[in-house]
């Protein structure tokens, strides 16, 4: 059972948000899209991974992905973790493509497809080091001591994983995602004492859900812009243009002459993950271009927004729409 999902998908809508309303030419664009692609890497890989878990009777583990929690040396971050009544499981995703090489001393290089070279952090230490975190953050929050098993799960079945020479192993801890349901099978073997019933457990993981702090990113002091570099418009949902223009209670694109009754909900959703989601009717023209409050008037509440407040004061709160 699903007691926490990722949440990183409104990651990549905000970037993917921010990389079509800065322009061509502002200096952070690159790194915007190179990020946007290191996040949809992550999600995939996730997914990948997820997939392999769902082949679990739901009824046997409680699962929480992407789990933040923070400790006396700051925050560590646990992509998937897996409760059950026998034993604990976290589960670190390398979402690594082309070879990955295990060499001398722990050293691990990421040879990419494009042959660029890149050096890591052993995989197997790393997950040992979130399982230490987590069993001392357990101990602090006097949960019941567990046994707590580590994996570090290369998503993809294409990446090649070897060693620099033959007198060096793979650790046991570092698996393909290929692999994964059958090693939690060996897992459900070795841990076969149940030390804690279902209905604890999901008081466990409910907690653990509570404590759960996410990463707030400042993409303004990230990517080093403000608001007033916000291309504002209403994008075009075919060729991605802004801005469209309101003709006949339709959005019109003079680029490629696409018409759409409902392209606003799209921008308003992007001013909903890059400015906020309060906003008043004058904001609302400024931010599609629309000179008319009445137009601005009706489609909001067309579009069924709620709006808080009377008179100058008024707001309205978006919520995403897709």
């Amino acid at each position: 059972m699903i007691i926490k999902e990722s949440g990183k998908e409104q990651e990549v809508l905000t970037l993917e948000a921010l990389g079509k309303r800065v322009a061509e030419h502002h200096p952070e664009k690159e790194n915007i899209q190179r990020d946007l692609k290191v996040k949809i890497a992550e999600i995939r890989g996730e997914k990948e991974i997820e997939y392999t878990l769902g082949f679990l009777d739901d009824k046997r583990y409680l699962i929480l992905h992407n789990l933040r929690l923070r400790d006396q040396n700051g925050h560590f971050q646990i992509d998937t973790l897996l409760l059950s009544e026998n034993y604990y499981l976290v589960v670190d995703a390398k979402n690594w493509q082309g070879t990955v090489v295990f060499g001398n001393n722990g050293q691990v290089t990421r040879i990419d497809l494009d042959g660029a070279e890149k050096g890591f952090q052993n995989p197997a230490s790393q997950t040992k080091i979130q399982s230490y975190r987590l069993h001392q953050w357990m101990i602090r929050n006097n949960f019941p001591n567990m046994f707590i098993e580590n994996l570090a799960v290369i998503s993809f079945p294409k990446t090649i994983i070897k060693t620099s020479s033959p007198n060096i192993t793979i650790p046991n801890e570092v698996i393909h995602n290929t692999d994964l349901l059958m090693r939690i099978k060996e897992l459900e073997r070795k841990h076969k004492k149940m030390l804690l019933p279902m209905n604890q457990l999901m008081g466990i993981a409910n907690t653990l859900k509570k404590a759960h702090e996410p990463l707030v990113r400042d993409i303004y002091s990230t990517y080093q812009f403000s608001q007033k570099d916000l291309i504002k418009g209403v994008s075009c949902p075919e060729c991605q243009a802004i801005p469209m223009i309101r003709h006949k209670r339709n959005w019109y694109c003079r680029r490629c002459k696409t018409s759409c009754a409902d392209a606003h909900i799209r921008a308003l959703n992007d001013y909903l993950l890059l400015v906020g989601d309060r906003v008043s009717n004058r904001e609302v023209r400024e931010f599609l271009r629309v000179e008319s409050p009445d137009v601005v008037k009706r489609l909001m509440r067309n579009a069924g927004y709620q709006l808080i407040g009377s008179k100058k004061g008024s707001k309205y709160i978006l919520k995403l729409r897709m």
